[in-house]
């Protein structure tokens, strides 16, 4: 790509394990954006099905780091992040393909209106179906994925990282993705803190980035159960004050033993369970997994000094408080 002083330059950091048909065709579809100012990182988790080797030979212009082994989605990130030369931050998952505005729209956004400080895509499937308009917090810390259809840019509890910019300086203060996730609400918990820096985060439904979904997690399914339940703990102690810490996982733990034993007995009766909605997909809405529960309550309990920390650091900056971030329906049981 050429550069072009007039426009933002933009850094497309893309994190791929063992995804190079996937990786093919995400950046097949980049070549036909129409944005000349940006860069392209790809950093791989040590793939064994010839990535690298395939990049070298039909990408050459591309920034390519190769990890030691896989990290996850967190670190490969914040790596590539100390390294771009981007204004913004453009995350996109290995198995999207965009369509030839979607950057333009997102850095539209946030040239626009400098409250903003993360811009998330419209996320669709291959057939055109509603992948996801965004994410919503509710009230206790339980993440839910908005399906519905939307024809304006709209405030967001935060945005997933399929395709996301954010402000690269924002970015690095606030620490990046929390490296500890591996998997799982990384990009929630990013949002969230945004929300308390005093920063919004927003969807552009101009912005549409097809997504193939979960392609990047096949190879891993086991440990999505663990890291799951744990980073949605982690962000409550460290994301809310500490009344609104303790109250919120008092009836977390009440709400989820509850749902845990109802799709329990859909699995056991009907062998799948029906626990969402067709407007919000509710993201811990999972097959029970004993041991990983117990594997990431032991989680908690072993890194107890750093979520400590983590606590400190996010109170040590935040401008808006829980009940606040309540009022304007950031954290809210009434969905947008």
């Amino acid at each position: 790509m050429t550069e072009n002083l007039n426009v933002p330059l933009v850094s497309i950091i893309i994190i791929n394990y063992n995804g190079k048909s996937y990786l093919e065709k995400c950046l097949e579809s980049i070549k036909k954006i129409k944005y000349d100012n940006l860069e392209i990182i790809v950093v791989d988790n040590n793939s064994t099905d010839g990535t690298m080797e395939f990049l070298a030979q039909n990408y050459p212009s591309i920034i390519t780091l190769k990890l030691d082994k896989n990290y996850g989605f967190a670190k490969p990130n914040n790596v590539a992040a100390k390294i771009a030369k981007g204004d913004f931050l453009l995350f996109l998952n290995n198995d999207t393909e965009v369509t030839p505005n979607f950057l333009t729209e997102l850095v539209q956004v946030l040239v626009g209106n400098d409250q903003i400080g993360i811009c998330q895509s419209l996320l669709l499937k291959p057939n055109g179906e509603i992948d996801s308009s965004g994410d919503f917090i509710d009230t206790i810390g339980v993440v839910y994925n908005s399906k519905e259809p939307i024809d304006k840019i709209r405030e967001i509890s935060s945005a997933r990282g399929a395709s996301m910019i954010i402000r690269k300086e924002l970015f690095l203060d606030l620490g990046g993705f929390d490296e500890q996730f591996f998997v799982s609400f990384e990009d929630v918990d990013l949002g969230w803190r945004t929300w308390i820096k005093g920063y919004k985060v927003a969807i552009n439904p101009k912005s549409v980035v097809y997504h193939h979904g979960g392609k990047t997690h096949d190879s891993i399914k086991d440990e999505i159960s663990f890291h799951g339940l744990k980073n949605q703990l982690s962000m409550k102690i460290t994301n809310f004050e500490m009344k609104y810490s303790i109250s919120s996982l008092l009836k977390f733990f009440i709400i989820f033993g509850i749902r845990e034993l109802k799709i329990l007995l859909d699995y056991k009766i009907k062998g799948k369970t029906a626990m969402t909605s067709t407007k919000y997909e509710d993201t811990i809405a999972a097959k029970p997994n004993i041991n990983a529960i117990l594997k990431a309550l032991f989680w908690i309990i072993s890194n107890s000094k750093y979520l400590r920390n983590k606590r400190k650091k996010i109170h040590g900056y935040r401008k808006i408080s829980t009940r606040e971030l309540q009022k304007i329906n950031v954290l809210s049981n009434t969905q947008r």
